[in-house]
């Protein structure tokens, strides 16, 4: 049960300041918003995280109408690609979502930052990759496999930044399909929208440029958090006075956000990205020990 007074004008601000934030940032790296405004829920404003989940995953579906539908407009987005990689996430919604209502919040909590610190560490290790495989088109000169030749997954969109027009041969399906699935069974776990494995998935396993991905994985959330969502919503944890502002927020924020993502290098979209994690991993653990162990670590912030 959560406590009468969170209901304040103050917490709802907190909640809706907190949400911009999120969906801007979301809208940046392709993610829902989730990977920050459960923290954020769960470390400010001391809810319980099966709360916070529900809340992000009903923000996510309206972050990703928001930011989706302007990428596709600025032709970003792979639609085939998203469509493909779309079945394997939402039966790992499914999974992840009923996986979620028997497990531990302080359990959850480690598993968010585990999750946290391999992204953040991905994306640092990779921050140069995209800017190399443009100037020597490579994304354009790699062999696709069977499926993607078959699926004509190759696309092209324009770098604003680089200011040209990038090319990319799709590679890697079986990877992106299991990686995808993965990504779903985070989503209904964690409330994320599973962005934050499948940008990854089709950048570093898919040869598919750091923009098109986030473009294309932003499109998808959606449809990966409505199947969670649903879950949730049945289970009685989905509070909408909690809802309203989060929604809201990631909307606001998103619509921003895919107003300046392309203009920016994708050196600094990673680089944004491993930070961000880092610094959300190291507390999320520190939530966990003190939830379960009474082990209290400094806060950062």
């Amino acid at each position: 049960m959560i406590p009468v007074l969170t209901y304040t004008w103050h917490f709802v601000g907190v909640l809706f300041a907190a949400a911009c934030f999120a969906g801007f940032f979301g809208a940046l790296l392709g993610v829902g918003g989730g990977i920050i405004i459960v923290p954020a829920m769960v470390l400010i404003s001391h809810l319980p995280i099966k709360i916070a989940v529900a809340a992000s995953l009903v923000s996510v579906i309206a972050t990703s109408n928001a930011g989706g539908s302007a990428y596709v407009e600025q032709h970003i987005t792979n639609l085939r690609l998203g469509m493909f990689l779309e079945i394997a996430t939402t039966l790992g919604a499914l999974s992840g979502s009923i996986l979620a209502l028997f497990l531990q919040d302080w359990l959850m909590l480690f598993i968010f930052a585990a999750l946290l610190a391999y992204m953040g560490y991905t994306s640092f290790v990779t921050r140069r990759t995209d800017t190399e495989r443009i100037t020597t088109d490579s994304f354009r000169l790699a062999k696709p496999d069977r499926l993607a030749r078959y699926l004509s997954l190759r696309g092209v969109y324009h770098d604003e930044h680089e200011n040209k027009n990038v090319e990319y041969v799709v590679t890697g399906t079986p990877t992106g399909l299991g990686v995808s699935y993965l990504a779903g069974v985070t989503s209904g776990l964690l409330g994320v929208g599973g962005g934050v494995l499948k940008v990854s998935a089709m950048n570093q396993s898919m040869n598919v440029p750091m923009k098109v991905a986030v473009g294309t994985s932003k499109m998808m959330i959606g449809v990966t958090a409505a199947v969670g969502a649903i879950l949730f919503f049945l289970a009685g944890l989905v509070h909408f006075p909690i809802v309203a502002p989060v929604a809201i927020g990631t909307t606001l924020g998103a619509t921003v956000g895919t107003m300046v993502m392309n203009k920016l290098p994708s050196t600094l979209l990673k680089w944004i990205f491993a930070a961000l994690m880092a610094y959300l991993a190291y507390s999320m653990v520190a939530k966990g020990l003190a939830l379960h162990f009474g082990v209290h670590w400094p806060q950062l912030g």
